[in-house]
């Protein structure tokens, strides 16, 4: 979804830009001019290579702001462009001077376009940082039919997600593993027409207010409220999560309150016991019950 450009740090930029300023023993005017090539001709790339957040579809702008901070990156991306500005001045009034005959200090503007570009490397690493946290933002169709997994951290969804498509996902015995968006596929058959179904497992969720919420349930709040046609909420009736099943019942009515669409609830970890509750049970580790699982999601996406 988002190919970011490589950022690197400000004393990376400044000695990329002056070891291409002084190849091949050029004059000074060459020089400054080279070097102000190289460092404008980075930072635009930095600043046009992130998108246009007004325009991204309100699902990724949530998604985007709940990861890394958009008002952030604004910020960031717009200081790291009034440094391009200010290179192109300082390279230019440098230049100035050799049209008037006088003596060109390259060493001197050298040292000014440096002293800019530390003034923003904290930005630039800001950007680096966002970059590498976008990367991770798996590439999901807003118009393909869409599954949302939701629950309790550690309730098994990432382990159910394996079942039920082609992801691998992270599994591990301990709350947040997954601590962004995952996603997996899988087709089925309708009246001889293939169709994709994107199953997307969102972080896992507290039964707490909006604004008490960190930046991980936020992108589960983000998949829930602009993805999903159909939800499956996963309970883990033995509580091994560490979380008391009377906060996971909680949290479905949440959600049944907050959201109008299909919800399949489901009894996870059913290989470790049977419980005499409503609900279907599915086991990710022997693959019981995934099978009706797909079929109840078919059902309700009603190709």
């Amino acid at each position: 979804m988002f190919r970011l450009p490589w950022i690197v740090t400000a004393d990376e930029l400044v000695d990329r830009a002056f070891r291409r300023a002084t190849k091949g023993s050029p004059d000074g005017r060459k020089k400054i001019q080279r070097a102000r090539n190289v460092i404008t001709g980075e930072l635009q790339r930095y600043v046009k290579g992130f998108p246009s957040f007004d325009q991204l579809h309100p699902f990724y702008r949530e998604v985007l702001d709940a990861a890394v901070d958009i008002d952030g990156l604004r910020m960031a991306l717009g200081a790291v462009d009034g440094a391009r500005k200010k290179c192109r001045s300082v390279a230019r009034a440098t230049l100035r001077r050799k049209r008037r005959r006088e003596e060109v200090d390259v060493s001197a503007a050298f040292g000014r376009m440096a002293s800019v570009l530390d003034d923003v490397d904290e930005q630039l690493l800001f950007l680096q940082n966002a970059r590498r946290t976008i990367s991770r933002i798996p590439d999901i169709d807003v118009d393909t039919p869409t599954v949302v997994l939701v629950g309790y951290p550690n309730v098994g969804k990432s382990s159910l997600l394996r079942r039920l498509s082609r992801a691998k996902p992270e599994v591990a015995p301990y709350p947040f593993t997954t601590t962004g968006l995952q996603l997996g596929h899988f087709t089925v058959e309708k009246g001889y027409v293939e169709h994709a179904i994107q199953v997307v497992e969102a972080p896992g969720l507290f039964d707490r207010p909006a604004s008490k919420k960190n930046r991980v349930e936020k992108q589960a709040v983000a998949a829930i409220a602009h993805l999903a046609d159909v939800i499956v909420f996963l309970f883990d009736p033995t509580s091994h999560c560490g979380y008391p099943l009377e906060d996971q019942e909680q949290l479905l009515e949440s959600i049944k309150q907050e959201m109008e669409l299909p919800i399949i609830v489901v009894d996870g970890k059913a290989d470790l016991g049977g419980y005499d509750r409503p609900y279907l049970r599915v086991s990710a580790a022997t693959g019981d019950g995934v099978e009706r699982l797909r079929e109840k999601m078919v059902e309700c996406l009603d190709f």
